[in-house]
């Protein structure tokens, strides 16, 4: 069973397209397909993706499975506790704009101070097997151009610090030795090197959105005389990467299209990937060369559902590297993994450890939970296959591994969770797996009715559901908004308001989005987080709207900006406005 709506599909496309829409992610995707067009989308011809490269399906299989990996993002940024590259090197090179905080003088004196006194990559690895991770990817090289590793191609390296060792390659070791799935980190970007220069700064001037770039007057947007040079050290360090550390399973890029800021010419990319799947066959490359790759690459945010496959890469706590900032609740972190695999795809989740390499005791303690959910109840989650009912923040997802079906139900309503009944298929048998009460259900006409439980799970209720015969397709939603994305999490608020009136949420809250409906005029939304300063948001015509608020985090845009209190005001007099809130 493969029912797809392509009308739904246009629908979703065109509403996209009328909202702020600027969750940060990145999509390979042929000419014609009806998401929006815009930067999120790289878009290549059918003869373009035909002549790139790809892992072969039964290479991918075991990525597929995995479902749930690690992301270790640790680097020079961990002296002050940042965020990786972004907020601490002041010097950024074109295309990449603006500056870091700390002086170029002494953000690159860091090297002499860092000793890992308390690194050890056996414990990290472990720590990650225990937490229900099925394979870790570790940074290499960040933006900062600091090599993690021994290269013979540069001097700003680990092997010339106090801590004189290889962390790559003991991590690769360790990986190894336990059986884990090894992958590398490699950024294209390269801030300190002096022959990166993939873009000239005397030919472009500088733009507010993506790709942040255009041609200067009268100038034609070119490559830095010195770059060739840089492409010859890259494909050198990716040679050593890819020969110095035994099986590497992925390689991990790092320099994303955003609509023509970075493009596949600055890397030659083409032979760059091929020479890596050369060195190492059956690896997996991610889609951030500017190349189709082999998976897409969301990042702080649940994906969509599709069939091809992807990756969300998520943090802890909103930082790439350590950071004290609190850490996300186990119940929000499993439901981002689980709402990930309803989609289909794989979370990467990412941690950094402290300057002198201690694992943090906060994030391995709820690392180690989220391992013992999955220790429980993780047949439900590795190995299967998003849908066969598409994603929905109202209630939930699913999954589904041969006749079995696994819902995840997060919140559910007095009256119960409806569903459509599959096409040609019907449920032999329906219960809790990790509740004790007995499920109450029926099908009724088309649809499938499950009772409300008693006593729900605090974090999700599980339900099996075992069929006739085995599930083979996805049944397409019809007609959603933009909001159905699960990024965007949950209603908070869904009502009728009177427009000049304050709209108070009653805490500060992370909005996603808001939808603003029945409007027949001309309003201007402004946001504050303590009802002293106000932000204005967006003014809107008389017309349906749906908009997306972001946040600027480490180069990305990221869903979410905190909010109290709302102003919806028009100098008409116009009847109440019927309005949405989503937060996560």
């Amino acid at each position: 069973m493969r029912v797809y709506n392509i009308r739904s599909l246009v629908f979703f496309s065109i509403l996209i397209s009328l909202v702020s829409f600027r969750a940060e992610a990145q999509w390979s995707v042929l000419e014609n397909d009806p998401r929006p067009h815009n930067y999120l989308y790289q878009r290549f011809t059918p003869a373009e993706w035909k002549a790139s490269n790809f892992a072969k399906p039964e290479d991918m299989k075991w990525f597929a499975d995995a479902r749930y990996g690690m992301f270790i993002t640790f680097g020079l940024s961990a002296y002050v506790n940042k965020d990786l590259s972004w907020p601490v090197v002041y010097t950024r090179k074109a295309p990449d704009s603006g500056h870091g905080a700390y002086p170029d003088s002494v953000w690159t004196k860091w090297p002499s101070l860092f000793k890992l006194e308390k690194f050890n990559a056996d414990e990290w690895v472990k720590i990650a097997q225990d937490a229900g991770m099925k394979y870790i990817v570790v940074i290499a090289k960040h933006h900062d151009g600091f090599h993690m590793w021994d290269t013979q191609y540069s001097d700003f390296k680990i092997t010339n610090t106090p801590f004189g060792r290889d962390y790559i390659k003991e991590l690769a070791d360790a990986c190894h030795k336990a059986g884990m799935r090894f992958g590398i980190y490699y950024s294209q970007r390269d801030w300190h090197h002096p022959d990166y220069a993939p873009i000239d700064p005397a030919t472009i001037k500088t733009m507010d959105d993506a790709p942040y770039f255009e041609a200067a007057p009268g100038k034609k947007v070119a490559q830095g005389a010195s770059h060739k040079k840089y492409i010859a050290y890259q494909f050198n360090v990716v040679k050593e990467l890819c020969t110095k550390y035994g099986k590497v399973d992925i390689f991990w890029f790092d320099a994303l299209y955003w609509g023509g800021m970075f493009k596949a010419d600055m890397w030659d990319a083409e032979n760059l990937t091929r020479m890596i799947r050369k060195l190492q066959p059956g690896i997996v490359i991610n889609n951030r060369a500017s190349l189709p790759g082999d998976f897409d690459t969301p990042e702080q945010r649940v994906g969509m559902y599709q069939s091809r496959p992807w990756e969300s890469c998520m943090t802890m706590n909103g930082s790439w590297a350590y950071s004290p900032a609190p850490v996300k609740t186990v119940k929000v972190l499993l439901r981002e993994m689980l709402s990930t695999a309803a989609g289909n795809g794989n979370t990467l989740l990412s941690w950094g450890a402290h300057w002198d390499g201690e694992f943090d005791l906060k994030q391995k303690d709820t690392l180690l939970r989220i391992g013992a959910w999955l220790k429980k109840y993780g047949y439900t989650y590795y190995g299967t296959h998003g849908g066969p009912w598409m994603p929905d923040n109202e209630w939930g997802g699913s999954t589904y591994k041969g006749n079995k079906i696994y819902l995840y139900v997060y919140n559910w309503k007095a009256k119960g969770l409806t569903l459509p009944v599959l096409p040609g298929n019907s449920v032999l048998k329906a219960e809790f797996i990790n509740l004790k009460e007995k499920l109450s259900w029926r099908k009724a006409g088309h649809n499938l009715n499950f009772v409300r439980p008693v006593a729900p799970d605090s974090i999700v209720t599980v339900i099996r559901l075992t069929m006739r015969k085995p599930v083979t397709g996805v049944l397409d939603a019809i007609d959603k908004s933009v909001f159905a994305d699960p990024a965007y999490g949950t209603k908070i608020k869904d009502g009728y308001v009177k427009v000049n009136n304050q709209i108070d949420l009653g805490k500060t809250v992370n909005v996603t989005g808001i939808g603003v409906k029945q409007n027949k005029g001309r309003i201007s939304i402004n946001i504050s987080a303590d009802g002293k300063e106000w932000e204005p948001l967006e003014t809107l015509a008389a017309k349906d709207k749906e908009i997306s608020l972001t946040t600027f985090i480490a180069g990305a845009r990221v869903l979410g900006r905190q909010v109290r209190y709302l102003k919806l005001n028009s100098v008409q007099a116009l009847p109440d406005l019927k309005i949405e809130i989503y937060a996560k």
